[in-house]
């Protein structure tokens, strides 16, 4: 099994047919000052997985600073049907986050685990007016 696609982003659905739409992928935030408080994000991930991975795994992910400090943290099955042999399948996760709190500017990353395994980084940086970003393209 292996992640084969992680993004933080505006908002993300899955369509009738099943194809997984994702709308504002981003990985910078800018804020005018500290803490703060982002609205609402999604974190969104997709899996690899053959016929050998089916089952239920065991997942989490972590929203941590560049000191190793946990913002958030969510943990759950991760269901992967049997599909075809030498046919992947590919379940997806849609994560709502609202209100996550920054503290101050930096880097962040979201960290994925399956199975107490670590399987993907997804960084974040949050970066301060001051850091010359046009005003209206702020939060």
């Amino acid at each position: 099994m292996e992640v084969d696609l992680a993004v933080v982003a505006d908002g993300a659905n899955v369509s009738q047919e099943g194809k997984l739409n994702i709308l504002g992928v981003f990985d910078t935030i800018w804020a005018r000052e500290f803490p703060f408080r982002h609205a609402a994000m999604v974190f969104v991930l997709r899996v690899r997985a053959d016929f050998t991975d089916r089952g239920v795994h065991q997942m989490q992910v972590r929203l941590m600073d560049a000191d190793g400090a946990q913002l958030f943290k969510a943990e759950g099955p991760l269901k992967v049907p049997g599909g075809a042999p030498g046919r992947p399948s590919k379940p997806h996760v849609i994560m709502g986050l609202s209100g996550i709190t920054f503290p101050k500017p930096g880097d962040y990353s979201f960290e994925v685990l399956v199975d107490d395994r670590h399987m993907r980084s997804v960084p974040l940086y949050v970066m301060g007016a001051a850091a010359g970003r046009p005003r209206e393209e702020m939060a």
